[in-house]
């Protein structure tokens, strides 16, 4: 009878151990997978901010950016995945205001070469338009 309630605890033992194993939040692989998605979020919006030259245009958080990158892929590398999802996260966030710093920076140029254009061809017709009255001055003053 003692050897058939052993066999018995053991067994609701083992089955509690392997259900419970079965439940419980797996670290290893969901933890890597959130710092995947993290990581290609981040590698987007890096590529985003470099494709607008961020790099030359927004040196300063565009470097700020590109350090949290490398320290997120270190502690990726050191299966910190926790602390490497959030070092991505924060990586997205500041490659993204590189890239938002960039464009307003270009449009600004952008705006500032069309007036410069707009200006020009102003110039060329107050230009164009003195010319012409010019000319027709000298021709009145030859009849």
């Amino acid at each position: 009878m003692k050897k058939m309630a052993y066999i018995a605890v053991l067994s609701l033992l083992a089955l509690a151990w392997t259900t419970s194993c079965a439940s419980s939040p797996k670290k290893g692989p969901a933890a890597q997978d959130d710092v995947t998605v993290a990581r290609e979020a981040a590698e987007s919006s890096r590529m985003k901010a470099v494709e607008i030259k961020a790099p030359v245009a927004a040196k300063e958080s565009f470097r700020t950016a590109d350090a949290a990158f490398e320290g997120a892929k270190a502690d990726e590398t050191a299966s910190a995945f926790d602390k490497a999802r959030d070092g991505y996260r924060e990586a997205e966030k500041l490659f993204t205001a590189s890239y938002d710093e960039a464009s307003a920076k270009r449009d600004k140029a952008n705006d500032a070469l069309g007036k410069a254009a707009d200006e020009r061809t102003a110039s060329e017709e107050a230009l164009s338009k003195m010319a012409s009255a010019e000319t027709a001055t000298e021709e009145e003053d030859v009849r």
